[in-house]
């Protein structure tokens, strides 16, 4: 008759060989003649755990540990199934009684420093890493999240480092040469870090993490279409990968590949719904023509209802009498361009500051001499990128603001889900987007009367419409732009359409109106920025094919520096603006540079910033009703050069004495704005 020390023995055999069904049978034929045998507790709490029965599990543990405290198995594995469940803080107990058990255990150090960092107390996780290296200097692994730790302390410099050491003293670890390369791309040196992500996948040509790495990285340089193959690479090891999803996605916007974006995005949301990625769908969606005003408007509504709704709080009280400035914070959680940077620093410049006090909550910014200046504009400068949302939120609190603007929306880098928790007593959106935020804790939208016309817009909103007088934004000119050139077609036969707009905004519809008009109109042609995928531009390029247009009719220009860029209208005659998502600030430059602009008027406030900017410079006969009669007005003005270089020598005199141009007073207007809503 078989011993219970022979069932033991035949139970952890073919538990070792991977027969758990054997394996459970004697554990539990096992515990029924010796009920508390703490090894057989702990063994089958293991085989129970793994197929997702995690209560049995847990409780299997409990009685292993109540017939022995000291059996580490039992603490360190239950701590690891805490851990998958999301009960940080009752794994640290586990894995710290593991180490009260055995002091210099390095899984155990790890796995607290892991879960630590889980529950944000990165410096006692930095203790546990170290204390890993020490006990342990042959595995790698602790060498490299100690460098992760040192990262998410702010001690990026001794992150590197450790990360440098990981990939000397074991040059054949995959994951070492992976944080060595994010960290270094984190930190802006991207070409240091993509032949190091390339290195972890000579070592491991199926490196999920590293391909998508490598896309992130390659996307930033430029290189688009070597990126997407990345993701597409690290989703055939992964299908269900949603961080490479994401990645791809976006880069498939940024190229003008909406549909296969807007594809990609939605598959990433159904394997990991994110706020994030919700926003950058929200963010493509404006592109697409099949998409109504209502049905944005819906996706917006709902991304809140999942995302943020449930992080609402009681907002802060003002007292109406309350005495003294009344203290405004700008939140831009990503400086992607220019124009943003030049706008807020118009507001600092010009806020009156004897009635505001202004905090500016700044997210990613170069150091540059820009950032000096910014930093001494405002009252208080506040770096933001480091604080996640409900730290930011609380920050916003302490402060006492009044009023908090958001000036991102949906875009890249935003921090909605600091607005949704409601920090402040009014909030408002301005600047960035030009549709709804969706949040109900969103009190109002700067607009003006022609982007929303009243009685016709307020439904699209979850906010309440705010129109200033003139328009609901200001264009701060480049002063380094070059000066506007003769009208090109004023020597020649042939005449120059162009659009220097993003790519994502070129929708079907939109190339339709644009070949009709190169029918028209014998001999012009159309200049296209492609963005910085050749894949991409040559489907663009097929697209006019289909519709008739010959190539050499068509001329796709890849992302130029901003010099290049602004020399690029000297080279238009008249610039196309894209619909249903037009042009802003790309319209402004091409007015500032003498270029006058064709719009479609929208029915959304995506579609008419250019009817709104058109009519403030005094230029209503250059906005079309239709597509339709957008291909007729582009015909009549290729046939008016004479009257068309008039405009050109004028153009500039009138963006600078138009309202577009006027940063003074639109901040007056702005300030008004600000203290009917306080």
């Amino acid at each position: 008759m078989a011993t219970a020390d022979d069932i033991f023995r035949q139970a952890l055999a073919a538990h070792q060989t991977g027969d758990v069904v054997a394996a459970e049978q004697s554990y539990r034929q096992l515990l029924e003649a010796i009920p508390d045998h703490a090894p057989t507790l702990s063994n089958l709490a293991s085989l129970v755990a793994r197929r997702g029965e995690t209560t049995e599990a847990e409780q299997l543990y409990r009685r292993a540990i109540a017939a022995n405290p000291d059996l580490l198995d039992a603490h360190f594995n239950l701590g690891n199934l805490y851990r998958k469940l999301g009960r940080a803080r009752e794994a640290a107990r586990e894995y710290e009684e593991s180490l009260r058990i055995a002091p210099d255990s390095p899984q155990a150090l790890v796995n607290l420093g892991l879960v630590l960092g889980d529950t944000g107390h990165w410096s006692r996780a930095v203790e546990c890493f170290a204390r890993a290296v020490t006990v342990a200097p042959r595995l790698p692994e602790p060498l490299v999240m100690l460098g992760d730790a040192l990262s998410r302390c702010g001690r990026r410099d001794e992150a590197i480092a450790a990360f440098r050491e990981s990939v000397a003293r074991f040059p054949d670890f995959p994951r070492g040469h992976l944080y060595l390369g994010l960290h270094l791309a984190d930190s802006g040196a991207v070409d240091e870090a993509i032949p190091i992500f390339e290195r972890a996948l000579a070592l491991n040509a199926d490196y999920a993490e590293a391909h998508n790495a490598l896309g992130v990285a390659l996307d930033s340089t430029g290189r688009a279409d070597d990126a997407q193959r990345e993701y597409r690479e690290a989703l055939r090891v992964r299908p269900n990968f949603a961080e490479a999803l994401r990645n791809l996605g976006i880069s498939l916007g940024e190229q003008g590949r909406v549909a296969e974006a807007i594809d990609s995005l939605r598959h990433a949301l159904e394997l990991s719904p994110n706020a994030t990625a919700g926003s950058t769908l929200l963010a493509n969606l404006m592109f697409s023509a099949s998409v109504t005003a209502e049905q944005l408007r819906d996706e917006h509504f709902s991304w809140t209802e999942q995302y943020a709704n449930s992080l609402a709080s009681d907002p802060p009280q003002r007292s109406p009498n309350t005495p003294g400035r009344i203290r405004v914070g700008y939140v831009c959680g990503e400086f992607r361009s220019r124009a943003a940077l030049a706008f807020l620093e118009a507001l600092l410049t010009h806020h009156d500051r004897n009635q505001f006090h202004i905090t500016a909550y700044a997210g990613t910014i170069r150091q540059n001499e820009s950032l000096g200046r910014m930093r001494r504009l405002a009252d208080t400068w506040k770096p933001v990128t480091p604080l996640s949302d409900e730290q930011l939120a609380d920050t916003i609190r302490a402060d006492e603001i009044d009023i908090l603007v958001d000036l991102n929306g949906h875009t890249s880098g935003n921090r909605l889900l600091v607005f949704a928790r409601k920090p402040a007593a009014t909030q408002i959106s301005l600047f960035g987007y030009p549709a709804t935020t969706g949040l109900k804790t969103m009190d109002y939208r700067i607009t003006d009367a022609m982007t929303d016309p009243p009685g016709e817009s307020e439904q699209l909103y979850s906010e309440k419409l705010l129109r200033l007088p003139d328009l609901s934004w200001v264009y701060v000119p480049p002063t380094d732009a070059p000066a506007p050139s003769v009208l090109p077609a004023a020597g020649r036969r042939s005449f120059t359409f162009g659009c220097l707009n993003h790519p994502g905004k070129f929708s079907a519809p939109c190339l339709e109106a644009w070949a009709a008009i190169l029918k028209a109109v014998p001999k012009s042609r159309l200049v296209l920025l492609a963005g910085k995928s050749v894949e991409a531009a040559e489907s663009l390029g097929a697209r006019f094919t289909q519709l008739g247009i010959a190539s050499e009719r068509l001329e796709l220009v890849y992302r130029l520096p901003e010099s290049d860029y602004f020399a690029a209208y000297q080279l238009l005659d008249l610039a196309l603006d894209p619909f249903p998502y037009c042009g802003a600030v790309t319209t402004c430059d091409a007015l500032w540079m003498g270029v006058p602009v064709l719009t479609v008027a929208g029915r959304d406030a995506r579609g008419r910033q250019g009817v709104s900017l058109l009519n403030a410079i005094g230029l209503p006969e250059f906005v079309a009703d239709s597509p339709e009669q957008l291909v007729s007005l582009a015909a009549t003005w290729a046939d008016q050069r004479e009257s068309l270089a008039e405009v050109r020598n004028t153009l500039r005199d009138m963006m600078t004495q138009s309202p577009v141009t006027a940063i003074a007073a639109y901040v007056k207007y702005l300030e008004a704005a600000y203290r009917s809503v306080v």
